[in-house]
């Protein structure tokens, strides 16, 4: 099955060297995964005797106590959806740093290239021209917000003659 998948996969003298050098039941690679099953095997062997009591005394005890067993078990589950949670955070994390510095780049890119289009002197005079526009924009907004603070001030003042003033004890 492995050898029809890489054949429809992959150009015929690299399904031939794989064959040869990974597959093959003499390739290095298959003679070291059988030592290591053979010694993963001892190890079970020789593990299992310790371990099949202390397995039997921990099943015991969780059929002893079947309430313990449920919070151990919803704390398991919460445990692990919270370790899901936090790699899904990592996760979008990742992806808007890598967008966010993209998106600088390629900002950076095109103010290289308009300056690279325009010149120094003819860019430094559209700068120029952006910012003052910007300023004036800011400025309108400052005395828009000035005007409305200075509208609520009046109100509040208003509201407040007839009683008591915000921040003062009726006497």
């Amino acid at each position: 099955m492995a050898t029809s998948l890489l054949s429809a996969l992959l150009p015929p003298d690299l399904v031939d060297s794989i064959n040869k050098h990974v597959l093959h039941p003499r390739a290095p690679i298959q003679i070291l995964l059988r030592h290591v099953l053979v010694q993963a095997q001892n190890l079970l062997d020789t593990a299992a005797p310790i371990i099949e009591p202390l397995f039997d005394r921990l099943m015991t005890a969780m059929a002893e106590n079947q309430g313990l067993v449920g919070v151990i078990a919803s704390l398991l589950v919460l445990a692990t959806f919270l370790i899901i949670l936090n790699w899904i955070r990592r996760l979008l994390m990742w992806w808007t740093r890598l967008a966010m510095r993209v998106a600088t780049w390629a900002i950076l890119f095109a103010i290289a290239a308009w300056v690279w289009e325009r010149g120094v002197f003819e860019s430094a005079k559209d700068m120029a021209i952006a910012g003052g526009k910007v300023a004036g924009y800011l400025a309108v907004i400052k005395d828009v917000w000035l005007e409305e603070y200075n509208k609520y001030e009046a109100q509040q003042g208003m509201a407040g003659s007839g009683g008591t003033k915000s921040g003062a004890r009726a006497r």
